[in-house]
């Protein structure tokens, strides 16, 4: 038989087998090569405990877990002192060898398990299942075993047993704390308890260095956050992306959008100076402003040119400002474009029309004029 259960500290179990009154479990053993004629191996279990174990029956016994194996019954459970005789002739070799056989409860199973880790515990009765039994400690009423720890395998795998790290009380966090002062006062707070000793606040030390650069990270890290979660919305999103990839969420399409156009026509007084003028548009080499003629929607301004004055007072007054958008030279000649109406009296261009028919010919001879057949633009 194998030792299934071995801790290094054993303060809990000193105490526990100390105390008067108190029992618990203190290892158990798989009976499996030694197991005498007549007694199946790997189903028969010997619990040790502190002290005597008499009063316990089946009902008292239950294991749990298994992979393959599962819901592994007891068949009997008695003390090695008390075994009934049938059992106890076949057990004897066994149980003379125990120095103490009241305090060594055994158990027969209806099933062997597989290799995976049971749980032997000790229960108060099959009503009372999370409970241990009267007077027992309820962590020594429970160990993990195996049924396979005789058996060869072709794992080489030790069990290391890790205890638990100690649980710290959790620090005092302002979770409020969402710019750089508040951030680099919560560090610092937070130095002033886990290093007493360190009181040093003057700007040049790299303590306080460090401190100011996680306190610029988490100030960075919190104005992230925060826009995420303002962009995660279609009523709180703040950037033109965002607006965007919510609208094709329902097949819909933003446009990058373009300023606002209009039209201008623009009338040349014959043999006047605009006559033959170009109005610059936007010129690369003016770094500077990059800006076009300006037009200015009509205001009590009188028409033509304004000086700056008039500009500001036009702005003064609401007038929208537009620009060329390409150079345009102006001749009085393009005032007005006459078109042969072949006798029609009222005659319009089709709104969208880029081009019309002007035979030179007609044009020529006709004699409309151009206010019947002329469409100004």
């Amino acid at each position: 038989m194998d030792l299934q259960l071995f801790c290094t500290d054993e303060t809990r179990k000193a105490r526990v087998r100390a105390d008067a009154t108190f029992n618990g479990i203190d290892y158990l053993e798989v009976l499996d090569d030694d197991a005498p004629a007549g007694v199946p191996r790997q189903q028969t279990l010997f619990v040790y405990c502190l002290k005597n174990v008499e009063a316990l029956t089946r009902d008292n016994v239950r294991i749990e877990g298994g992979v393959r194996v599962t819901r592994i019954g007891v068949v009997w459970a008695f003390a090695a002192s008390r075994l009934p005789p049938d059992e106890g002739t076949r057990l004897d070799p066994i149980v003379r060898r125990l120095a103490e056989p009241a305090n060594v409860l055994v158990v027969r199973t209806d099933a062997r398990g597989d290799f995976s880790t049971y749980k032997f515990r000790l229960i108060r009765s099959p009503t009372h299942p999370d409970e241990p039994p009267d007077r027992f400690d309820r962590v020594l009423s429970a160990v993990g075993f195996s049924f396979k720890v005789e058996c060869d395998s072709d794992f080489d795998c030790r069990v290391v047993e890790r205890c638990p790290e100690p649980a710290l009380p959790a620090p005092q966090i302002d979770y409020l704390a969402k710019d750089y002062a508040s951030f680099r006062r919560l560090l610092l707070d937070r130095l002033s308890v886990v290093m007493p000793g360190w009181p040093e606040r003057n700007p040049a030390d790299s303590g306080v260095a460090v401190v100011e650069v996680l306190a610029y990270a988490a100030d960075r890290l919190s104005y992230y956050q925060d826009a995420v979660a303002a962009e995660a919305y279609l009523g709180t999103a703040r950037r033109r992306t965002s607006v965007r990839r919510h609208a094709r969420l329902l097949d819909y399409f933003v446009h990058d959008g373009t300023n606002a156009r209009a039209w201008v026509a623009l009338t040349v007084l014959p043999g006047g100076g605009a006559d033959g003028l170009t109005l610059p548009g936007p010129s690369v080499s003016r770094l500077r402003d990059r800006q076009g003629t300006q037009f200015l929607t009509l205001t009590n301004a009188p028409r033509g040119g304004l000086n700056s004055s008039k500009v500001e007072a036009a702005l003064t007054l609401g007038a929208e400002v537009f620009e060329a958008m390409h150079d345009c030279t102006l001749h009085a000649a393009h005032n007005e474009m006459r078109f042969y109406t072949w006798g029609d009296e009222e005659c319009c261009l089709p709104r969208g029309a880029t081009r019309a028919r002007r035979p030179s010919s007609l044009v020529a001879t006709s004699t409309k004029s151009p206010a019947a057949g002329t469409t100004g633009g």
